[in-house]
C-alpha cells in the first residue's frame, strides 16, 4: 500500500532573523535557529520580503515607527518580521501558512511597544487583508502565554476582527477553551493565530505538553479553510523546536 502524500507547511523564515539586534536575553536568535533545525522535514522555507512603512502605518503611530527606526538593525528585522506575516496571510487562501520569524509582535499596539515585540506582526497582516478588500471578517486567535495586549489595542473598535485571548488555569481548561473559542471560526473570511509556545510544562507557563501543541495546530487549522500562524512567545530552548515540530504535526494532519 503507498503512503499517502502530505504537503510540507510552507513557513516564512529568513537568516536575518537570527541577527542579534538589541534586546533582552531570553529572546535571542537560538529561539528561531532551534525550531529551524527541528522542523526541516516539515517545512518547504520561504524567503520573506520586508513590509513597507505604508504597511507598518496600517497599525502604528508615527511616534512608534520613529522610536523603532533608532536602531537600524532592530528596524530592518522588525519589518522583514511584519512582512513574513502578511506573505503567510496572502498565502494561506492556497494552504496553511506558519510564518517562523522575530522579533514577535502581539505586545506592540498602535502608540506603544513592548514585552519584546516592535511592530504587531499578526495586526498588520489581517489589517492590509481588510484594507485591500480581500477579507471582510477576521478572527485571530492567539495561544499565548501572555495577553495579546498589543492585537487588543490595534482591533479594539474594528467590528470586522474578533480577537480572542486563550487563558486557562490548567491544561484540560486551556484545551476547552480553545474548542469554545473556535466554535465559530468558519463564518470567518480567515484565522490568524498568534502562537505562542511558552505555556509549555517547563516553560513560564508549566501548563501543556508537547502533544498538546499537536492537537491545538490540528484543532485550529479544522476550525476554517484559511488560516495562518504567527510564530510568538517560547523560551525554553531545550524544546521549543519539538514543541513547534508537534504543532506543524498537527497542521498537516488537519491538511491530510
Amino acid at each position: 500500500m503507498s503512503r499517502k502524500f502530505v504537503p510540507k507547511i510552507t513557513t516564512f523564515y529568513s537568516p536575518a532573523f537570527l541577527r542579534d539586534y538589541p534586546t533582552v536575553d531570553c529572546e535571542g536568535p537560538e529561539r528561531v535557529s532551534v525550531v529551524h533545525s527541528h522542523i526541516g522535514e516539515l517545512a518547504t522555507f520561504i524567503e520573506p520580503e520586508p513590509c513597507s512603512i505604508a504597511d507598518l502605518r496600517l497599525c502604528h503611530s508615527e511616534a512608534i515607527l520613529a522610536s523603532v527606526q533608532r536602531s537600524k538593525d532592530t528596524f530592518e528585522v522588525a519589518r522583514l518580521s511584519a512582512g513574513a506575516a502578511i506573505q503567510a496571510a496572502e498565502l494561506c487562501f492556497e494552504r496553511p501558512v506558519f510564518s517562523l520569524a522575530r522579533p514577535p509582535g502581539h505586545h506592540a499596539g498602535r502608540n506603544f511597544n513592548g514585552g519584546f515585540c516592535f511592530f504587531n506582526n499578526i495586526a498588520l497582516a489581517i489589517q492590509k487583508l481588510l484594507a485591500e478588500g480581500r477579507v471582510a471578517s477576521a478572527l485571530i486567535v492567539d495561544i499565548d502565554l501572555h495577553y495579546g495586549n498589543g492585537t487588543f489595542d490595534i482591533f479594539q473598535d474594528e467590528k470586522r476582527v474578533a480577537f480572542r485571548n486563550i487563558s486557562a488555569p490548567s491544561r484540560t481548561e486551556f484545551l476547552s477553551e480553545l474548542d469554545r473559542v473556535l466554535d465559530d471560526a468558519a463564518k470567518f473570511d480567515i484565522v490568524g493565530c498568534s502562537a505562542g509556545f511558552d505555556t509549555y510544562i517547563r516553560d513560564w507557563g508549566s501548563l501543556l505538553f508537547t502533544g498538546d501543541f499537536k492537537t491545538i495546530g490540528s484543532k485550529v487549522t479544522s476550525s476554517n479553510p484559511h488560516v495562518f500562524f504567527v510564530f510568538e512567545g517560547g523560551y525554553y530552548i531545550a524544546d521549543l523546536g519539538k514543541n513547534v515540530y508537534s504543532f506543524l504535526q498537527g497542521i498537516q494532519e488537519a491538511c491530510s
